[in-house]
Formats: C-alpha cells, sequence, structure tokens
C-alpha cells in the first residue's frame, strides 16, 4: 500500500518570503515505514513548496483545506499552536493545506490572518473532502479474507480515506449500507470488517497495519450502517490530536 502523505517536515512561512523560496524547513528523519508503506522523498515535497504562495492567501488555498485525523506520534519541534475541533463521530482534528505530496497545518496565526472565522474553516475543509470524496468508487476498494473473515481495503490515493470517516454519507458507495465495522489505522486507509467480528480480531488487524506506519493514527473502532457512523471501543486508549 503507498501513502501518500509523509508528515516528517514542518513547514513556517519568513516575514520575507518570496514565492518559491520563501519557506523555512526543517527535516526530521523518523522511524522508518514498514514494507509496503511508502511516503514523499524531500525533493518532492521541496518542490511542492516552490509552487505554493508563501503568503498563503485564503483565496488561493481554500480548495486545498481538509480536516485531518489525529495521528499518535507528536510532531517534531517546537509545539505549533494547531487548529483543533472535534467533528462528528466524536474525533478531535486538525486541519491543513493538501499540497500534493504532504500537508502544511494551519495554526491560530495563519487562520487569524485569513478574512474568515473557524466555522467557515471547518464548513469549507468538510466541503473540499466531499468534493474529493465523490470520485472515490467502489473500483478502489480490495476485497479479500483473513482466514474466514471478508475484509475491504480502500485507499484513496490522494490521502483522505481515514478522513471519509467525517463524511459517512460518501462511505456507502464504498461498502455498501453496512453494518460493517470500519477501522482506520492510517491516514489514507479504511478498512470495512462485518459488524458483528470479534474486537478482539479488530483491535489485532489494527495493531497489525498500525505497526507499518510510525505515523499511524490509533482511533478504535466504527460502526457504520445507513450513511452514519458511530465509535465503537476496541480497547481502553484512543489517540488525541
Amino acid at each position: 500500500m503507498s501513502r501518500k502523505k509523509p508528515l516528517r517536515q514542518t513547514l513556517s512561512p519568513r516575514p520575507d518570503a518570496r514565492p518559491g523560496n520563501g519557506f523555512r524547513v526543517s527535516l526530521f528523519e523518523g522511524p522508518r515505514p514498514g514494507a509496503g508503506v511508502v511516503s514523499a522523498t524531500p525533493d518532492e515535497v521541496l518542490a511542492a513548496l516552490r509552487r505554493l504562495d508563501p503568503e498563503l492567501p485564503w483565496k488561493k488555498v481554500r480548495g486545498q483545506v481538509l480536516p485531518v485525523l489525529p495521528r499518535v506520534r507528536p510532531f517534531p519541534g517546537p509545539d505549533l499552536d494547531l487548529v483543533r475541533t472535534v467533528l462528528p463521530p466524536g474525533i478531535l482534528v486538525r486541519f491543513a493545506i493538501d499540497i500534493g505530496p504532504a500537508l502544511t497545518f494551519i495554526g491560530s496565526s495563519l487562520l487569524g490572518s485569513w478574512p474568515i472565522d473557524r466555522a467557515t474553516l471547518v464548513s469549507t475543509a468538510l466541503a473540499n473532502l466531499r468534493r474529493q470524496a465523490a470520485d472515490c468508487g467502489p473500483e478502489q476498494v480490495l476485497r479479500d479474507h483473513i482466514a474466514d473473515m471478508p475484509i475491504g481495503v480502500f485507499q484513496s490515493r490522494v490521502g483522505i480515506a481515514s478522513a471519509m470517516l467525517l463524511v459517512p454519507e460518501r462511505l456507502e458507495r464504498l461498502f455498501g449500507a453496512g453494518p460493517n465495522l470500519l477501522l482506520a489505522p492510517m491516514r489514507d486507509l479504511l478498512i470495512a470488517l462485518p459488524a458483528d467480528v470479534e474486537p478482539a480480531f479488530a483491535a489485532w488487524l489494527a495493531a497489525e497495519w498500525e505497526a507499518l506506519d510510525p505515523n499511524h493514527l490509533h482511533l478504535g473502532g466504527f460502526r457504520h450502517e445507513a450513511g452514519s457512523v458511530v465509535p465503537v471501543p476496541l480497547e481502553d486508549d484512543a489517540a488525541r490530536a
């Protein structure tokens, strides 16, 4: 499985920034991904930055803003004041500008520079997510079995698979009306299991996928049925944004 978002770079604009060379980039070499999990190279991220207006004006970036589910491993470098909010089905999410091979996260100072409020940021991010999710179809779901357990594995290839938990009306096209138990162990990965699966099996399967990605998610399970998603705990602990 390929993974679009490396999330090993921290990006911050300088006051004297100019398009193409106005970002300061700090590279933190974290743990290596497991077999089959790939991430963007530093050169790919730098090339994307050169195409980005360093002033990050709202009119130019609003179509690239997305909600992002929380990973477990803390961000390296300074503790940034990132914009966060709880969205149904009860997930504390961040927001970021999708620059292609990576994400640049939105902090309070950047939000304060835009002519919008937090509610507009949230609604815009969800609208962008719905628009991208509309392009995802059942042909992107790999269907197989683990022992006798049917499983459906979905990757969007644009980094939004896990975030689609926030727009459950888009999931029926992928997995049917349900009921299903959904797992989101990585940013661009959703796994569908039968709703009556043993929680211990689902927790084991999620842990196996999480172990492949240093920047994995850890959110428990979600019961999906007829366009709704409800959290289902698989164990006591879960990730926090």
